[in-house]
């Protein structure tokens, strides 16, 4: 960013030091979205530390603990891709009926012993 101002966290309120919004702000997503462009899941895990570390300054500043769902939305929710709830729905509920299926097929055939596979059943006994 040539001739503009970064719009990076003050440390220990977490608030922008350029418009002083609650940070990440906007124009910092938006800087965070571009430098992490080929990189989304490092994104999540860098703003997941800021987001313990937040939480650490704000024990030490605050009485009452921090709402962890609010966190979580400030600091990490927004860095799920456009759409990604409803198709997050979508892949929750195949994960769901694949694990039914699997439970129910380990359920009539019996468990499997250590390094076996589970399309290779060998009698046991």
């Amino acid at each position: 960013m040539t001739g503009a101002r970064r719009h990076v966290a003050a440390r220990p309120a977490w608030r922008c030091r350029v418009c002083a919004a609650p940070w990440p702000c906007q124009p910092a997503k938006l800087a965070l979205r571009v430098e992490y462009a080929h990189d989304p899941v490092g994104l999540s895990v860098y703003l997941c530390v800021l987001l313990h570390e937040a939480a650490a300054d704000w024990l030490r500043l605050c009485p009452r603990p921090p709402d962890p769902a609010e966190l979580f939305t400030r600091f990490v929710a927004w860095t799920r891709p456009v759409g990604a709830d409803a198709e997050h729905g979508r892949v929750d509920r195949l994960l769901d009926r694949v694990t039914s299926l699997t439970r129910a097929s380990r359920n009539r055939r019996g468990p499997l012993r250590p390094g076996q596979a589970p399309g290779r059943r060998r009698p046991m006994g």
